[in-house]
């Protein structure tokens, strides 16, 4: 069952689906920043976290699932006001809260995650955001530097606590995380006469708390009883 729920201030608004925990729109006045997208292999992108994991790592060693199983699960509303939502999720005792909220300076992604268990859980974290490019990502700068190849070869990239990032024809938006330490560049395409087409509507900048792979590292385990806490903010020049 489809269950969306949304909040909205000061121009913001933001809507979430309980199925998978998923932003599935944000936007500020007309001006669309994060968004849903048919991908060109057919399926619907649109912004999730991936915890206890990113992408593949642990899939081969420890069974994981791709990505974690946070974004294909329900979530339960904890609080919900106009301007915030609270939404929870727990799997085999590892617990996480989504905290979205808006206000005048700009959408805040609160992320918690608590090892409710008696033993040590790994854990690596990360928010496969879905970026808006309605006139394309050729040009695209993070922190003035043009990325636009990396959504090609998808790189990780040390990210710094305080990020610009310019979208062609696109406002300016500023951007914020917490905890989180590099991101990885992604894109979606298909395959024709032996060359890649590439989607051109978005593009997937994934803030990640440790560059992939970590998880297998003995450097993941969260303690019993242990939290980690990440977030992201964004706002508009």
């Amino acid at each position: 069952m489809k269950d969306k729920r949304k909040i909205g201030k000061f121009g913001w608004r933001v809507e979430v689906d309980l199925e998978g925990g998923r932003i599935v729109s944000l936007m500020k006045d007309e001006e669309g920043i994060l968004g849903s997208f048919e991908r060109m292999d057919g399926k619907m992108g649109n912004t999730h976290v991936c915890i206890p994991n990113f992408a593949a790592e642990g899939v081969e060693k420890f069974g994981f699932v791709f990505h974690g199983p946070f974004r294909n699960s329900r979530w339960q509303v904890v609080n919900q006001a106009d301007d915030s939502l609270e939404v929870k999720c727990e799997i085999e005792g590892l617990e996480v809260v989504q905290k979205f909220q808006v206000g005048r300076q700009g959408f805040s992604h609160k992320i918690v995650v608590t090892n409710n268990t008696g033993e040590r859980k790994r854990v690596n974290a990360a928010v496969h955001n879905y970026w808006e490019t309605k006139y394309g990502w050729q040009g695209t700068k993070l922190n003035g530097v043009d990325i636009t190849e990396g959504f090609k070869t998808n790189p990780e990239i040390r990210l710094k606590k305080e990020n610009l990032l310019e979208f062609p024809g696109q406002k300016a938006i500023f951007w914020r995380v917490e905890n989180f330490k590099v991101v990885k560049l992604w894109t979606g395409f298909r395959e024709e006469n032996r060359e890649k087409i590439y989607d051109q509507k978005y593009v997937c900048l994934e803030p990640v708390m440790e560059r992939e792979g970590f998880v297998e590292t003995d450097k993941s385990w969260l303690e019993a009883g242990g939290k980690i806490e990440l977030g992201q903010e964004i706002d508009l020049g």
